[in-house]
């Protein structure tokens, strides 16, 4: 075989070669952009004055797939979940977990019958009273820290586990306000 064939087949296969590596990367940066988002941390942003003064309007977030499908969610996490009903990524805390019993009344939480002091909420936040609700097997209660200015379980019901999509906040923007939210505290 003369060198010049020789010299365009090691060129064919090392551009061949070159090609494959190239294909792999895109594969490997194609799969981490699906997980990312899908089983660790998923972009979202705050909508509305619901979770004020604990997270701002219009506050972008990261909330933590990951960490919701390792661990579940805690009384008083904040958990992002999908309205079924509208559709809309809502984020609230959660306050009644599974076969609890939640109810309001004279302003104070309780929780299957037991006082629960809610350490997040500022001095003088009004909780208005609502009757007892007791969640099924697979149902949790959730609150917006505004109280006064929240949609959510008071008058949508129970979420089913499978609406929520991760729980925690870590606000990223703005950069002087960078802050995880766990608890709210």
């Amino acid at each position: 075989m003369d060198r010049s064939n020789l010299n365009a087949k090691t060129k064919k296969e090392n551009l061949l070669i070159e090609s494959l590596d190239w294909l792999r990367l895109v594969v490997i940066c194609l799969a981490f952009l699906y997980i990312l988002p899908t089983f660790i941390l998923r972009p979202l942003q705050v909508h509305g004055p619901s979770m004020y003064p604990t997270l701002q309007d219009g506050e972008p977030f990261l909330t933590n797939v990951a960490a919701y499908l390792m661990f579940g969610v805690d009384r008083f996490d904040i958990v992002a979940l999908k309205d079924e009903e509208s559709g809309e990524q809502w984020i609230k805390r959660v306050i009644g977990l599974p076969n609890e019993t939640v109810e309001v009344r004279d302003g104070k939480l309780y929780i299957n019958g037991e006082f629960v002091e809610e350490p997040f909420l500022e001095e003088g936040t009004i909780t208005y009273d609502f009757a007892a609700v007791t969640l099924g097997e697979d149902e949790y209660f959730v609150m917006g820290d505004n109280r006064t200015n929240s949609l959510d379980s008071r008058k949508r019901g129970p979420f089913p586990k499978s609406a929520i999509l991760g729980k925690y906040a870590y606000v990223y923007f703005p950069w002087d306000r960078w802050r995880a939210v766990t608890d709210g505290k």
